[in-house]
């Protein structure tokens, strides 16, 4: 058992013994560049508590306790896989774990929509944005916060996408839209409202449609032309956030504009190489 785990077990130790763990576990790092008398300030204990302490987690003292801290909190920084997106982190979790907690989950996150991922309907998807006399986007929230970057990113390689930021408004991206365009909708669970009411317009306007979508049995996905899908992983009724999903349709998103760069790379690249940047002076 390593030093985490024996520190864990609450019964093993006294009241002020735990008292002083909490701040362990809480300040591991900052506790491996503490001497005794700091930590026992620190956590208003003694000395001789804390030397308690150590042997009864199965160090001689405070120096091969530190030791075999430093060892083992490495250890278990390695041993973090498998991040609950709902809940990524827990509470008396140290700022630390919670910051390795979170960067697991984006590469968790990413590996996993990257293997949802296939050639076929990524390269169908970057040929109906490329041969599109217009490209409509349409979402909700935090879904449209990532469709106004991939507007900035295309904005870059002079191609422009419609959003409309009123997005009770984006009724009209769809009444308007013709069998020229193409249409991206974001939605994680692809039955929100609002996207599915211009998924139908898009429809009948006969308007190819990429959607962006964990559930493939979603109504969205019954309307779409082709379906890029990320994971399900958001299911409860509490979540801390929505990293996990926007992460995956940030992945997504990112993935088509550079797919859209690469088609024409040097002139994209000329382009961006020679854009101007105007600089505020004063």
């Amino acid at each position: 058992m390593n030093l985490i785990e024996e520190l864990q077990q609450e019964k093993k130790f006294t009241f002020n013994e735990r008292l002083i763990i909490e701040f362990v576990l809480a300040h591991a790092e900052r506790v491996l560049h503490m001497s005794i008398y700091e930590l026992a300030e620190a956590t208003s204990s003694s000395t001789s508590t804390i030397v308690r302490l150590c042997k009864k987690a199965g160090s001689s003292g405070f120096k091969e306790f530190k030791i075999r801290l430093s060892r083992d909190l490495e250890l278990h920084y390695q041993n973090i896989r498998n991040i609950d997106a709902n809940m990524p982190f827990r509470s008396g979790d140290s700022d630390i774990v919670v910051a390795k907690k979170i960067a697991q989950l984006t590469e968790e996150s990413i590996q996993s929509t990257q293997i949802l991922l296939t050639e076929a309907e990524l390269n169908k998807s970057v040929d109906l944005l490329m041969q599109a006399k217009n490209i409509l986007a349409v979402g909700v929230s935090n879904s449209f916060i990532r469709l106004t970057d991939f507007q900035t990113k295309l904005l870059r390689i002079n191609m422009y996408i419609h959003l409309v930021h009123l997005q009770p408004e984006q009724f009209y991206l769809a009444a308007n839209a013709t069998k020229e365009d193409a249409a991206i909708i974001v939605s994680y669970s692809g039955n929100t409202a609002e996207t599915i009411n211009e998924a139908r317009i898009f429809t009948k306007r006969g308007t190819p449609i990429i959607a962006i979508t964990s559930n493939l049995d979603s109504q969205l996905a019954k309307y779409a032309t082709v379906v890029l899908r990320i994971p399900n992983n958001e299911h409860t009724d509490f979540k801390v956030s929505t990293f996990s999903s926007q992460l995956s349709i940030e992945y997504i998103l990112n993935v088509l504009y550079s797919c859209i760069f690469n088609r024409n790379f040097e002139k994209n690249y000329t382009s961006q190489k020679n854009t101007p940047i105007s600089i505020l002076k004063f």
